[in-house]
């Protein structure tokens, strides 16, 4: 009885070390997640805040900058604005003062013209210096040429024999060169030189109306006018002898 009882104890010790050393698997029903295991590392910060910052910041720069720019270039075309009225008033002031001169007038430093005292009594010809200016202003500043045409038209209508008719008259020769339109050109030229032959605007004229001829192929009438110019001392000289040069050889 004894041997038995030791036995017995004997095989219960062996099947405990045993059921110890069996590997214990999970058996979790299948589709069923097991629980992630806890993190020890947080994620990084989310910086979309961050970046939209940054891009507004740029944009208020760009901003600032164009706002810059826009005023510089503002800035820039009063200057223009500015030089090129200057220009037109420094062209007519010597208008002014050449036809004083070509009228018997003595001239200042200033540009004012000393009227004799025979000729005191005349009304200054305002009207017709604004009427002038304004139709050069077309010409110019603005480049409307068809008004431009217009209006000196009209001028020489009301001034045929005004202080700056001639210089009407060269201007419409000018435009219709300008618009390529050879005939009408050649015809205000040729009244140019008709109708006003003593007037400084002539050897201009001349020389253009040479110019009008070489374009309508009539090289001989276009040389004979050329070679009078490129021979005169006129400030038109030197343009009609670079042009005989280009076109006609040396």
């Amino acid at each position: 009885m004894i041997l038995k009882s030791l036995a017995a104890a004997i095989v219960l010790v062996a099947a405990s070390s045993v059921f110890a050393q069996v590997e214990v698997v999970d058996r979790s029903p299948a589709g069923v997640s097991r629980m992630p295991p806890p993190m020890t590392t947080p994620p990084p910060p989310n910086n979309s805040a961050q970046q939209a910052g940054e891009l507004y910041y740029q944009l208020q720069v760009l901003q600032q900058e164009v706002l810059e720019l826009r005023g510089m270039i503002e800035l820039q075309a009063h200057e223009i604005k500015r030089l090129k009225q200057q220009r037109l008033d420094d062209y007519l002031d010597l208008d002014r003062r050449l036809s004083a001169l070509g009228q018997g007038k003595q001239v200042t430093s200033a540009g004012d013209a000393v009227v004799p005292e025979a000729a005191q009594a005349a009304p200054a010809p305002e009207e017709e210096i604004r009427h002038y200016r304004a139709a050069i202003d077309l010409v110019l500043k603005k480049q409307q040429y068809d008004t431009a045409i217009v209006e000196l038209k009209k001028h020489l209508a009301t001034y045929p024999q005004g202080r700056y008719a001639a210089n009407a008259t060269y201007w419409l020769g000018e435009i219709y060169l300008l618009k390529g339109e050879l005939e009408q050109s050649r015809q205000w030229f040729s009244q140019l030189l008709a109708d006003f032959p003593g007037h400084r605007k002539v050897p201009d004229g001349k020389f253009k109306l040479g110019k009008v001829y070489h374009l309508m192929g009539d090289e001989a009438q276009a040389r004979a006018l050329l070679n009078e110019v490129a021979a005169s001392s006129t400030g038109a000289s030197k343009l009609a002898k670079s042009y005989l040069r280009e076109h006609f050889g040396p």
